[in-house]
């Protein structure tokens, strides 16, 4: 049992392959998707669980509600609470300047047409938190393998991988001899920002950014299963990744058009993963990823459920009776802060490549007329709609090299799922008027 969490509804067979959910399900059946852990609250209440398949399909071990996945950028709605909850104790201002707490970033040069200029304004932690400060992101890739494409940062990159830089100060220092790919605030571009803003609470804090995650924010909500690593026995019980890639499929007889093969993306066992304590980055990435293929937080789907939960209930934790945010300050988070003036002088800037329907706040995309918030990392995600009062949480093994097989938006989607019921709840209550 897990206390006032809206699992607590549910018998713990849910959880487990002995339960009524079908582990053997096409996805896992095919390969594409050795195993997944997801679900849906509403109300507070906990309305949909699917765990299935394995964490670790070698051992066949099962997937929990507790088994390990990366986060990657769901690392960043930790990193934009921690910065609000010193914001709120006012230790720091949204329009400091950054080099106030990092001098190397002070008098940036942007790069412009092929030569350098002065930054017409300086960073501020504003423009971190919602990407518009001149950063970028360099060169990544899922697996070691992989060949590193050129770009700006690829020898920082590099520099990370070969444990040359090994700490968020020396990784800002030499961050900030890059120039600027854009004047902070002329544009919305995914960047580095928010691992610049976790050497910014370290220097505030005085504590190491993992330090300052477990005692400002994972205690007092009740995340146990979240860290930047793990031990080695840790890792074997709990940790979870694969790597799938799509074959086409020579049997003319089968129905469905491709194989898939899942690898362990870790290599040979998970205690040879990058999130173990001993192999882990030594650089804590508030942003999810640093280097060219790790970094960023370990979590499970009952420690995401929780962090979302918190939230949706204007920043009280009702696994802990702690009120982590006020929820003023949750209000001020879930809103399009592209629009802010404080952000930029234009009207509107325009986030990810959705459409002007879709903002930023800091701690993920927001979409101000469904008052919809999400966030997701490679192979992870969530979504909460304040507007409807639920929230939905998916934790996958397994990135892959292909679109999602199978995927339908009507019961894979929570919007679609939702709108979809809503429609034929209305074709049914429209039969029994006209029926009398």
């Amino acid at each position: 049992m897990l206390g006032r969490l809206p699992w607590a509804a549910f018998p713990a067979n849910h959880f487990t392959r002995g339960g009524r959910l079908d582990p053997y399900n096409s996805n896992t059946r095919d390969g594409y998707m050795p195993g997944v852990a997801e679900c849906a609250v509403k109300d507070n209440k906990l309305v949909y669980v699917d765990i299935r398949g394995y964490q670790d399909k070698e051992r066949r071990a099962p997937m929990t509600q507790k088994s390990l996945f990366r986060c990657h950028s769901m690392t960043k709605p930790i990193t934009a609470v921690a910065f609000m909850i010193l914001w709120e104790e006012g230790k720091l201002a949204l329009d400091d300047p950054v080099h106030k707490y990092i001098p190397a970033f002070k008098n940036m040069k942007v790069s412009k047409g092929g030569r350098l200029v002065d930054s017409k304004r300086p960073m501020t932690l504003r423009h971190l938190v919602t990407h518009t400060s001149g950063l970028g992101y360099g060169p990544s890739r899922e697996r070691k393998t992989e060949k590193l494409e050129d770009g700006p940062y690829l020898s920082l990159v590099k520099r990370i991988d070969a444990g040359v830089i090994s700490n968020l100060k020396s990784f800002c220092d030499e961050l900030a001899t890059f120039p600027l790919q854009f004047h902070p605030g002329d544009r919305w571009e995914y960047s580095m920002g928010l691992d610049v803003l976790g050497r910014v609470l370290e220097v505030v804090s005085g504590t190491p950014l993992d330090k300052l995650f477990r005692q400002r924010i994972f205690r007092k909500m009740g995340m146990k299963d979240t860290a930047f690593c793990v031990s080695p026995r840790k890792a074997h019980r709990q940790l979870t990744a694969y790597y799938v890639t799509k074959v086409r499929s020579k049997n003319r007889k089968t129905k469905l058009p491709n194989n898939f093969f899942s690898r362990r993306a870790d290599g040979i066992h998970p205690q040879m993963s990058a999130w173990v304590r001993g192999r882990s980055l030594r650089v804590l990435s508030g942003g999810g990823i640093c280097g060219s293929f790790a970094g960023g937080l370990l979590s499970s789907l009952r420690d995401q459920t929780i962090f979302c939960d918190v939230l949706l209930n204007g920043g009280y934790a009702r696994t802990t009776g702690c009120q982590v945010l006020k929820p003023a300050t949750v209000r001020l988070l879930c809103r399009d802060w592209l629009r802010m003036k404080a952000v930029s002088n234009k009207q509107h800037l325009r986030g990810w490549g959705m459409g002007r329907d879709v903002g930023w706040c800091p701690v993920g995309h927001w979409m101000p007329k469904a008052r919809l918030m999400f966030m997701g990392g490679i192979t992870t995600s969530w979504s909460i709609s304040f507007a409807t009062k639920q929230f939905q949480v998916s934790m996958t093994s397994s990135s892959c090299d292909a679109d999602v097989h199978n995927w339908d938006d009507r019961k894979d989607d929570l919007c679609g799922a939702v709108e979809h019921a809503e429609k034929v709840w209305q074709r049914k209550r429209r039969r029994i008027v006209q029926s009398g």
